[in-house]
């Protein structure tokens, strides 16, 4: 049934796929909610920079370039082959680390010196077989199909406790006519446990939707120097009608994540299907843009 699907017209499963999962009627030529309008955007897209900002090294440059040097998590590696002495080097050399692909959305791999051997091995087969994987051919965001397949590793940021930080999603809605940006934030908490996830507005207002995951989180503590990362999403996002901008804050450092074009692949599933339309609605833009 798998084989049969995939000679399927892209068009066709994307339809499918859409029904299945968000349980929503696939309006993508015209669409009205946020996820009709990622879809629109896969089958239609326009904006050469989507491909650019999707590669992880390039669109490191695209935000050094536009916000500055002191936002980037710099790279210790970047390769089109990596191997299990590269990994002991970088480890020596830099203690904990960060290992992805650049041309997909993961998995994502964690290394440091408790890393076995056995462990290092099988994250560099998982590595180079990523790098051999057409992602926008298999998720239909085919801006990836245009990223030349690389690895990259960084240095891993820990906040001062030592935990694992959470990354602030800022979703950006461009409204060029009046030159009016609108900021719906969300955060996934305790992905490695029990994955929940919560949203609020520019003022960290809860929103009371979920999506895909279930919110269990009402109030967000204030992140230090929070007017500067909004500032920093809404410059990051000025040239598309929406993108998805991630940042860092530890302790009031802020550091550039990555910028996506197609949450969820425009296959996830809001609480209420009111809160699909109302995304949609503040998506004012050309979705293909």
């Amino acid at each position: 049934m798998r084989f049969i699907f995939r000679l399927l017209p892209i068009s066709l499963r994307e339809r499918i796929l859409f029904i299945i999962r968000v349980k929503c009627l696939p309006k993508f030529k015209k669409p009205a909610t946020y996820n009709q309008k990622i879809n629109h955007r896969k089958l239609y897209w326009t904006n050469s920079l989507f491909s650019l900002c999707s590669d992880k090294v390039a669109a490191k440059e695209y935000a050094r370039q536009n916000i500055g040097h002191k936002y980037i998590i710099e790279n210790v590696f970047v390769g089109s082959h990596i191997t299990l002495s590269d990994i002991k080097s970088l480890i020596e050399e830099h203690g904990s680390l960060v290992i992805k692909a650049n041309h997909n959305s993961g998995p994502v791999h964690f290394v440091d010196k408790t890393s076995t051997m056995n462990e290092i091995s099988s994250i560099c087969e998982n590595l180079n077989e990523q790098l051999k994987l057409d992602y926008g051919l298999r998720k239909n965001e085919p801006w990836y199909s245009k990223i030349t397949p690389a690895i990259l590793a960084e240095k891993r940021i820990f906040s001062k406790d030592g935990e694992d930080l959470w990354d602030y999603k800022f979703h950006v809605f461009n409204n060029n006519s009046l030159d009016e940006q609108t900021v719906v934030l969300h955060v996934d908490y305790d992905r490695n446990k029990l994955h929940n996830r919560s949203f609020y507005d520019e003022k960290l207002n809860w929103l009371p939707f979920s999506l895909k995951y279930p919110c269990l989180k009402t109030r967000m503590h204030k992140p230090e120097n929070y007017e500067e990362m909004l500032s920093i999403a809404k410059k990051l996002a000025r040239p598309f009608s929406y993108a998805r901008v991630d940042l860092y804050n530890v302790d009031g450092a802020i550091y550039f994540g990555e910028i996506t074009f197609a949450h969820g692949s425009g296959r996830e599933k809001f609480s209420s299907i009111a809160y699909d339309y109302w995304m949609g609605s503040l998506w004012k833009g050309d979705p293909a843009r």
